[in-house]
């Protein structure tokens, strides 16, 4: 009996072990890449000394339900494998899945309980939401927070009297069962492809621009409602402000004057509802080169008071251009045709980040909104004026 309980104890010391090295790993990797993918997304200022996301963010926590799902789908890892204990009873020796990913599973049904019923979102959280629905784990409250708190002879009496263990383990071979059952997986490459289609047409309208124009400033405004209107305001209501700001004002209105170009994209998320990331070319020849966040401001505070009525609101991304020039990611702002640097870092972390798949949704009941979109190419001359250029 000493034996055994002695190995027990070794046993469970190097799990924990295991587990600590796991999480901090993939905690860092996650929120590294996380943070680097919301530069230019960021609501707020950015924090160069401490640039990882609030982990309790809702947007964090999609994310991470995103990569939960990613890894369920990779291989038939079951999460926690049972034992029997000393006493006669079932215990279980949790795998990597639940390592990872058991103490947050509350978090990730709290999280996609606010996202709106008006939409449908992207594969992973759709399968995560219908097999969770199936389950009964929507409309139940679930009180544990890590597999080292947990008590495996605790039963739900909700969910038939099983475990907690078991009920994650039987949620994974639900999504598993799903995902192929429904060949989700077909619909994920169509829309990556898609997504991949996008940043190559995006990138390519974009440098287009530095063939006539040797000077372009660059305007990141994000668009969005005061937080008590969210609800009440869809997708549809958010497109038509978008046009009235972009077209019928940009003929009379001075702020929008030598506007050259815009890339616009919709975004869903759970605590801004339906927001826009909009990125605004103007010719830097014509506009006052120094004057770039002051221009950003002034466009924000027209959609919140003058498009929006007041409900609105915005966030001046060119606000942190010394900061994003810190990091070595600066994109925004004037930038010359002949600055290699400025123009790749436009292209990777501002024109990339607007043609990203995550945060994807779509109205329900068969109407279609166009989430991403560009304005059109104006009309070029066919001899280009000024000194000939050297080639880049």
């Amino acid at each position: 009996m000493y034996l055994e309980s002695h190995l027990i104890r070794n046993f469970q010391r190097e799990l924990t072990m295991c587990k600590d090295e796991n999480n901090n790993q993939f905690n860092n990797d996650f929120y590294e890449e996380l943070s680097c993918q919301r530069l230019y997304d960021s609501f707020g200022p950015i924090n160069i000394q401490n640039s990882k996301l609030d982990s309790e963010s809702y947007a964090s926590k999609l994310d991470m339900l995103a990569y939960f799902i990613n890894e369920v789908l990779l291989n038939n890892e079951i999460p926690f494998l049972p034992y029997l204990g000393n006493d006669g009873g079932k215990w279980f020796t949790p795998a990597s899945l639940a390592i990872k990913y058991f103490g947050s599973l509350p978090a990730f049904i709290d999280v996609v309980n606010r996202l709106s019923p008006k939409y449908e979102y992207s594969e992973p959280i759709n399968v995560f939401m219908t097999c969770c629905h199936a389950m009964g784990l929507l409309s139940e409250r679930l009180d544990w927070k890590n597999i080292w708190v947990v008590d495996p002879e605790t039963i739900h009496p909700c969910f038939g009297g099983v475990s907690a263990p078991e009920i994650f383990n039987a949620l994974v071979q639900a999504i598993r069962r799903e995902w192929k059952i429904n060949n989700l997986q077909t619909k994920v490459n169509a829309r990556k492809q898609e997504v991949a289609n996008q940043k190559v047409e995006c990138s390519a309208y974009t440098n287009s621009f530095f063939t006539y124009w040797a000077r372009l400033l660059f305007v990141r405004v994000d668009l969005f409602y005061e937080q008590h209107y969210g609800d009440s305001i869809d997708v549809f209501e958010m497109t038509n402000d978008l046009d009235r700001m972009l077209n019928n004002n940009a003929r009379h209105n001075s702020l929008f004057a030598f506007m050259v170009g815009y890339i616009v994209k919709l975004e869903y998320g759970v605590k801004k509802g339906i927001h826009a990331h909009v990125l605004l070319f103007f010719d830097g020849s014509k506009r006052m080169n120094s004057s770039h966040i002051y221009l950003a401001e002034e466009i924000g505070k027209y959609w919140k008071y003058m498009i929006t009525k007041g409900r609105g609101d915005f966030w001046n991304v060119n606000r942190n251009a010394d900061s994003y020039d810190k990091l070595g990611r600066l994109g925004i702002g004037v930038i010359n045709w002949n600055d290699v640097e400025l123009r790749s870092n436009l292209i990777e972390y501002v024109v990339s980040y607007l043609c990203k798949e995550d945060q994807y949704f779509r109205s329900k009941g068969g109407a279609k909104v166009k989430l991403l979109r560009k304005g059109d190419l104006p009309e070029m001359p066919d001899i280009k004026l000024g000194r000939p250029r050297k080639a880049l």
